[in-house]
């Protein structure tokens, strides 16, 4: 088994890749509302300084969705092709990020 992590800077892709995961048989994933450190610090003014910051993260939004799904090794490369597809390239600035690692127990996972 595997976990996936999805992190998107914009929520405009969300409703098509919920559709497209279920079109592949992709389920029981967990979606939150997340915020980047970056942006906490430009709110509380830490660390560094806020002009840098503001212009680091321009173009940015201050909210991010974040997903998380457990999937066998068939299940996480046809998520992963599902998020390329309707996300585009995670590689541009303010896209987003995708990583995933092995996990070694599950405990309460139905199908």
């Amino acid at each position: 088994m595997n976990m996936l992590f999805i992190v998107l800077n914009s929520d405009a892709h969300i409703d098509e890749l919920l559709i497209e995961f279920d079109k592949n048989g992709i389920k029981g994933g967990t979606i939150l509302d997340s915020q980047g450190m970056g942006q906490t610090m430009v709110e509380h003014s830490i660390g560094v300084s806020y002009n840098y910051l503001r212009t680091m993260l321009s173009g940015g939004r201050p909210y991010n969705k974040t997903m998380f799904l457990i999937l066998d090794e068939k299940k996480l490369e046809i998520a992963k092709d599902c998020v390329r597809k309707i996300v585009g390239n995670l590689n541009k600035e303010n896209v987003g990020i995708m990583f995933d690692f092995p996990i070694s127990n599950v405990e309460g996972l139905t199908k």
